[in-house]
Formats: C-alpha cells, structure tokens, sequence
C-alpha cells in the first residue's frame, strides 16, 4: 500500500485574517487623503498671505518716494515740451504715480492664482487700492464678511509730500480640498501697508521764483548840479563893458510812477485736492472743487466730460459753479457734454464745478446710491492751463444677506365651548312606598300604572308626569304626590 502524501496547508488563523490588511487600509485611505490635503490647503494659504504682504510692502515703499514710470505721463495742455513737465507737471506726476505705485505691488505679489477682471467674491479676484490722507479723502476698510475689498473715497490718490499714503490688496483666495472646497470654495485675504510720503518737492519749490514778485526800484529827486566858471588868470582888463550874467537853466527829473510787476500765473498752482466726487447731499450730482492760488485771475472758458449712461433715459441736465447753473438746458443723452463760456476764477479761490443728471421718466429716488460707472472730467482756462481728473464708481454688488421669514402661527379661530355641568337628578322609587314625582311642565294628561301587590298586601298606585327635557327654560319644579292604598283583606277574614 502506497503513502499518501498531502501538500501543506496554511494554518487556518493565516486562512481567516487574509484580507484583513486590505480591509483596513481602505478604511484609513479617506482620513488619510483628507490629512494630505489639509496639510497641502495650509501651506497654500499661508503662502498667498505672505505673497500680499510683500506686495503691501513693495508698493508702500515706492508711494512714498515719490517716483514714477515715465511711460504712464500724459502731456497736457501746458508749455512743455514732453511729458510730465512745463507748466503742468505736478498734476501730470500724480497722474503717473498712481498706476506706478499699482504696478510694484503686482509685481511683488507674484506665484498666486489671481485673476484682476474677475468680480468680488469671485475665487481668485485680486485688486490693489491706493488712498492717502489728502483732505478730502477717506479709505473704507475691507469687509471680509461680505467679500467687499478696501475702498478710497471719492476715487483714489498717490498722496503728496507729507501725506500718509496706503496701500491695500484684496485676494480671494481658490480652496483646491475637495469635500471643503464644495461648500467653501475660496478665502479672503487682506494685507495693508501705510507710510509717511517723502518731500521730495522740496527742491523744486526752492528753485520756482518765478511766482515771487521782486522789488521794483522807484527813482528819488535828486538837484543836478549847475556849470560854474572856473577862474583863470587873465590880464588887466581894460576899460570894457562887464558881461551880464544869465541864468543857466536846470535840468530837474520829473517823477513817475514805476509799474508793479504782477506775476504769470502758474498751471501748477492750479489744481484739485479733491478730485472729482460724488455730490454728498444729491444723489444725481457730482462736483470737483479747484483752488487757484496765483494772485492773478485766470478764467474757465470751457469743460468737457465723459460719463457712463446707465439708464436709456439718463441725460446730463444741467452745469454750474458755486451751486449757480451757468450752463443749462443741456438735456445731454450721450457721453461726452461739453460747455462753453467765460467764468472768471479770481486768485486764491476755490471754486465749485458741478453737473446735475436727470431722468425724465423718473420719479422719487432716480440715482440710487448715486451716480455710477466712469466719469472724466476737463476744465480748459484761457492761458493754457488745464484739469482733468477721474471717477470711477462700480455699481452696487448685492450682498449676500439671508432674509428671516416670519413663521406663521396657527391660532385656532372661535368661541371655545365651555363644558356644561349641568347634573340630572333621578330619583327611584322604593317598592311599597310613595314615591315622590318632580315636574317641570305641568301634566298633560294623568297616566295611572297600578302595582298589583300579592294578596294580603297593600297596593301603592303612582302616577308618573312626562316631563319634557328643555335646556334653554329653567322651569319651576313642582312636586305632585298621589299615593293610591287599596286595603285587601285575606280571604275569609
């Protein structure tokens, strides 16, 4: 008989526990990824906060020297040559500051997925806002709540020497976690920087004396002295007649009265601390204020502005200076309006610029909020000098506000029954005796039930009442008895 052999067998614990490893790590592999992420979502986070704070600092550290790209001057109506200088080249410097300034802070804020055509709220919208301390402007801080970034009323400003400049960047930053970025898809990020403007125009008003008037020197009357004879050795005279002396005239300056220089004005002392504003009590209004402080009057002589048609019956209405309407009737329903006149701008004033819009389909509130979109705005003055300046207004973004809904509740309508308690007495009567009988109403006819008693007993004979039931009387009982005894006697007896 041949042995039988049988291959080896793996224990049966190994046999049992076989996927048990694979089973587990398909449980742990979620919270494992989720982990991962996490530590990856973090590390982005921190890196597009740092990305903005460089970018802060950058553009902070260029505002307050005072620099800018020559690329971004546009020459005006002045006497230079080129851009940023004659007459004008303070107001085309600031002009040229502002997308200088933008663009260090871009460049410093590189290697983050932003995206600056996007709107608020949008994952990725970056955008930068520049506003200092200037009268006349004030910066609203970001909202992180509402996604609303920073803003510069009434539009932004480089600042000048002295000034305090700020510089904020608003960065929604995009979540990549899958599960949480479902429900939360990005991050607001805010990182601000503020810094005192250096006076780098120092030297350059040192050296403009042409705004200063020098002395004028007014000639004194002064005696010119007259030709005397000088005396010189002569002979005897002889007998002759003696000269006559005459009078030698004198030559006495006449004074006059020297003309006071006055100086030309200058381009660069007109200007507008301001900017162009929205109007703080009229909705449907914007104003610039420009302050002329040469000494000599310059006059407006004409405007032009650009503006955003919002409504298809908007209409530029009506212009003026110092709430005075100097052009009107306007009645202007495309962009640009433009006007023409002679307003005289005296030396050290300051004027007020206006436009008042209007809808003639409108009725109560036309403007909410105010005017909106992208306004410009050109004062031309009869010696060259121009200003122009900006508003750029975005409309109004919804927030997002849940609105509460008032539950109603259910209130039951109607009179509620009150229970009566209102108890039956029944009386019942006992065999062999008189039984008392209660009536409300009286008896409509007697009804006799006779009770035949056995023999020897005596018979009780009771005469019940039908009583109808009537709840809404309160009848008057009255109690009737009519006991019957038939006396019978054994028989026999």
């Amino acid at each position: 008989m041949d042995a039988v052999t049988d291959s080896p067998q793996p224990p049966r614990r190994n046999r049992r526990f076989r996927g048990q490893g694979a089973v587990e790590f398909a449980l742990i592999l979620p919270v494992l990824l989720l982990v991962i992420f996490m530590i990856i979502e973090l590390a982005r986070l921190l890196h597009a906060y740092l990305v903005i704070e460089n970018g802060a600092r950058y553009g902070v550290r260029y505002a307050v020297t005072g620099e800018y790209n020559d690329t971004y001057c546009a020459d005006g109506a002045d006497a230079g040559s080129g851009a940023c200088d004659g007459t004008g080249q303070r107001v085309e410097e600031d002009s040229a500051r502002l997308p200088s300034i933008e663009d260090v802070a871009r460049a410093g804020s590189t290697s983050i997925l932003r995206d600056e055509s996007l709107s608020p709220g949008d994952p990725g919208y970056f955008t930068m806002t520049v506003c200092s301390s200037r009268l006349g402007f004030a910066w609203f801080p970001s909202d992180q709540a509402t996604m609303t970034p920073a803003n510069c009323v009434p539009t932004e400003d480089a600042g000048g020497p002295g000034d305090r400049v700020s510089v904020t960047i608003d960065f929604e930053h995009p979540l990549i976690t899958p599960i949480l970025s479902s429900f939360w898809p990005q991050l607001h990020l805010v990182a601000k920087r503020e810094g005192i403007v250096e006076q780098f125009r120092t030297a350059r008003v040192v050296g403009l004396p042409a705004t200063i008037s020098g002395p004028t020197w007014t000639p004194t009357d002064t005696f010119t002295p007259s030709m005397t004879f000088t005396p010189s050795d002569t002979p005897t005279p002889s007998e002759t007649a003696s000269p006559t002396a005459s009078d030698t005239p004198t030559m006495t300056p006449t004074s006059t009265a020297s003309p006071t220089r006055t100086p030309t004005p200058s381009c660069a002392l007109l200007n507008s601390p301001a900017g162009l504003y929205q109007d703080p009590d009229e909705n449907d209004r914007i104003d610039i204020d420009i302050t002329n402080a040469n000494v000599a009057s310059m006059t407006l002589q004409s405007w032009t502005l650009t503006w955003t048609k919002l409504w298809s019956d908007m209409e530029a209405a009506y212009a003026g200076v110092d709430g005075v309407t100097v052009w009107s009737s306007l009645n202007d329903t495309t962009s640009p309006t433009s006007g023409t006149g002679s307003y005289a701008h005296s030396g050290g004033v300051t004027i007020t610029w206006f436009m008042d819009f209007d809808r003639p389909s409108c009725s109560g509130t036309c403007f909410p909020g105010g005017i909106r979109g992208d306004l410009t705005i050109t004062l031309n003055y009869s010696n060259g000098c121009t200003v122009t300046d900006s508003l750029s207004r975005p409309t109004a973004t919804p927030s997002r506000t849940p609105t509460r809904t008032a539950t109603p509740t259910r209130t039951a309508t109607g009179p509620t029954p009150t229970p009566s308690r209102t108890p039956t007495r029944t009386r019942t009567p006992t065999p062999g005796a008189a039984t008392a009988t209660k009536t409300r109403t009286p008896t409509p006819g007697p009804a006799t039930n006779t009770a035949t008693s056995p023999p020897g007993s005596p018979t009780n004979t009771r005469t019940p009442s039908r009583t109808p039931t009537n709840t809404s009387v309160v009848p008057t009982a009255t109690l009737s008895l009519t006991p019957s005894q038939t006396a019978t006697s054994p028989s026999g007896g």
